[in-house]
């Protein structure tokens, strides 16, 4: 005879006592699998299983094995079974540790610069960021464009695209949380995070994306729903006629004086004359006067909008985008920033507040200050203010989702403050840019000597136009 019972599940989820040898199975309906998971061991009833009269009457060596081998498999499954309940009961009863118990912070500056990449007994102070929006569609139209009725539904003109939330939210919120985290801490804290973009809808999207990446609740004592790896964080925007810093709309007569004296310049009238016939066919094209590389940029911005959403393009584009729009769109950025002085009232602003920061910083290193500060805006926005920092490169398309970034550091054994800029655009690595007249970590007091004709000392007075009589143009969408 052969004894032995083994206790398995069946597909009802009811425990079930498999005989071996001949098969006899006992259903015990009142012990379910949650009964077995109150006991660490199986419970194995043993019985006697009538077999043929001709199988031998003593017990076989591999039926014994058998029955052992099962039992202690058995015994293992309920095991690792029950483990694995204890374990994610506790988690979601008492749910991960806490900030409190976060010890990034602890990270030496050591280990925190070689996660930054940066060279030993440097320490980060303070982060600088500024990007562009992510994709949109179009924000502009012109008389004669096929689309001017479309209502690009389900999102409207000069708004996000799915795409464009997306690419935000993981190439640039992700990638501060990957390059910041340590620095910043994992719990989102109010004094440590400045927030701020244009009033624009658009960025400002962009700027909660990428806040749900740098700064997601998970694992925090900020967590406030566990279904949900979001928390709310506040932003400033300035309406659009009162904008300061990132557009700067704010009337500046002078900047319109220094406007038309650039397109005066011998270099710039003979941009303007090689592309004359091109500015002619574009507005009968068009039905849009086309009259400046501005213009032009405006032209394939929307074209480009309306390609990227799937949209066909009119047969005549073939001949003129991208190729023939692209080295004048490129150019217009430049010229709307063109001389030092039409650099220090667009992006000067910047430029003053972000070393005010640094100064205050340096004056009181133990004070109160924040860690990261993060700006959404344009093409513009990054383009000017990487121009007042003269590192732009004129040949570069300033695309959606374009990132300036500046570190403040700190040489431990000198107590001397450095200055890096970095450029990256989505999907590629950060770019490190040198300051002319300065090495890539730059001093700070070396920065304010070789950047002292881009830094505004008087923003307002510097913008009180030569010509009393000068009238400001209207400004346009951005």
């Amino acid at each position: 005879m052969c004894y032995g019972a083994i206790p398995t599940l069946d597909q009802e989820g009811y425990l079930r006592e498999e005989a071996i040898g001949n098969f006899q199975i006992n259903r015990h309906p009142s012990r379910t699998l949650s009964a077995v998971t109150r006991s660490v061991l199986p419970q194995v009833r043993l019985f006697r299983v009538p077999v043929p009269d001709n199988t031998p009457s003593t017990p076989g060596p591999d039926c014994a094995m058998y029955y052992l081998s099962r039992r202690v498999l058995i015994m293992l499954t309920c095991s690792v079974l029950i483990t694995t309940i204890v374990f994610f009961t506790a988690y979601g009863v008492y749910g991960a540790p806490s900030s409190a118990e976060d010890l990034s912070h602890e990270a030496g500056d050591a280990e925190l610069l070689d996660h930054l990449g940066r060279r030993p007994g440097l320490e980060l102070k303070q982060v600088h960021v500024f990007f562009r929006h992510g994709q949109r569609t179009p924000a502009d139209t012109y008389p004669k464009d096929p689309y001017v009725n479309f209502t690009f539904e389900p999102y409207d003109w000069g708004q996000l695209t799915n795409k464009g939330k997306y690419s935000v939210y993981e190439q640039i919120g992700l990638w501060l949380r990957e390059r910041y985290g340590r620095f910043v801490g994992a719990t989102y804290r109010a004094k440590n995070v400045h927030v701020q973009t244009t009033g624009v809808s658009r960025t400002q999207m962009s700027m909660q994306l990428v806040l749900a990446g740098l700064f997601p609740p998970q694992g925090t004592a900020l967590q406030w729903n566990r279904r949900l790896d979001w928390q709310p964080i506040p932003y400033f925007s300035e309406p659009l006629s009162q904008d300061t810093l990132l557009l700067v709309r704010v009337s500046c007569p002078r900047y319109t004086e220094t406007v038309q004296e650039s397109f005066q310049m011998p270099e710039i009238k003979a941009l303007m004359n090689a592309n004359k016939q091109l500015y002619e066919n574009l507005t009968r094209i068009t039905g849009l006067t086309i009259a400046t590389p501005d213009d032009v940029q405006s032209l394939f911005s929307t074209l480009k909008a309306e390609s990227e959403f799937g949209l066909k393009l009119p047969a005549w584009t073939k001949e003129y985008y991208p190729h023939k729009l692209l080295p004048l769109t490129k150019k217009s950025y430049a010229l709307n920033v063109y001389t030092d002085e039409m650099k220090r009232l667009k992006g000067g602003p910047f430029l003053r507040k972000t070393l005010n920061e640094w100064e205050a910083l340096i004056a009181n290193p133990t004070g109160s200050h924040k860690k990261i500060l993060l700006y959404a805006g344009h093409d513009s926005t990054v383009v000017n203010i990487l121009s007042a920092l003269k590192v732009w490169d004129e040949t570069v398309l300033p695309d959606y989702g374009v990132m300036g970034v500046l570190e403040l550091y700190r040489d431990v054994s000198t107590g001397q403050y450095s200055v890096t800029v970095g450029q990256k655009q989505l999907g590629q690595p950060l770019q490190r840019l040198a300051i002319p007249g300065c090495t890539e970590v730059c001093p700070i007091e070396k920065l304010k000597t070789v950047l002292k004709t881009t830094i505004p000392t008087d923003w307002k007075k510097d913008c009180v136009a030569k010509d009393p009589t000068v009238v400001e143009p209207p400004p346009s969408g951005p």
